[in-house]
């Protein structure tokens, strides 16, 4: 199994159609919720909680006044529950995530007349999403070298994405996060893994790849910078 992990991300056209075959995706996806909480603990542990408590206390009037030990403890639990947060998230959201692409999947296959079991289907998200666990290792492994991290620099810990670039809006902030190197690879394996699970070609495959990266972008890019505030 660990060959074929391997081998999906350093050569996919062998290594994908090898995976769908196989439809044992329990790896995979253990490896990505394994990461996800990794990297949630490894941000919770050099997050310092201080600047965001004391501003949202400042806005609300109860700053002043306020004992000290007091505010010591308020920092400790938001801190505690980020840290538990983290790891809980990530080992619970991403197999809803794999499982969530799978549906999508078997619905775009009965849109365009394709055949195939949704196993098949959850083994190719599941595969797909494996650049997705690779991004987050690196993530938890670039904020414990950190001696403290912020909200701010959250998204520019790993500079994968166009986060790099500084735009004063969050709302373009929110789109230039989302265009990210390691999420269009994911999205291209699965569009691979897609076409060889329907008998699609590789260059077809591609495109709806390619397409449920514009998705992504859409939803969680543009959608939620259009939804949020300025």
């Amino acid at each position: 199994m660990a060959l074929l992990l391997t081998k999906v991300l350093t050569n996919p056209a062998e290594g994908i159609p090898a995976a769908v075959e196989v439809k044992k995706p329990f790896w995979p996806v253990v490896l990505l919720s394994l990461a996800t909480a990794f990297a949630g603990a490894a941000f919770a542990v050099r997050w310092s909680a201080a600047p965001s408590i004391l501003r949202e206390l400042e806005m609300s009037g109860q700053l002043k006044g306020m004992p000290e030990a007091d505010l010591a403890d308020k920092i400790q639990q938001a801190e505690r529950l980020r840290l538990v947060t983290g790891i809980a998230g990530g080992l619970v959201l991403p197999a809803l995530m794999v499982l969530g692409i799978a549906v999508a999947l078997a619905i775009l296959a009965w849109l365009l007349g394709k055949k195939g079991t949704f196993k098949a289907f959850f083994t190719a998200a599941a595969f797909g999403m494996l650049p997705i666990a690779l991004s987050k290792f690196l993530y938890g492994l670039v904020a414990l070298v950190q001696s403290s991290v912020s909200e701010d620099r959250a998204a520019r810990l790993l500079p994968s994405s166009l986060a790099f670039i500084h735009a004063s809006s969050p709302k373009v902030m929110r789109i230039l996060s989302s265009i990210d190197f390691f999420h269009i690879w994911a999205a291209l394996l699965i569009g691979v893994g897609f076409a060889a699970v329907v008998g699609m070609s590789r260059r077809k495959g591609l495109l709806v790849g390619a397409g449920l990266f514009l998705a992504q972008v859409c939803v969680f890019g543009i959608g939620m910078a259009g939804g949020g505030g300025k």
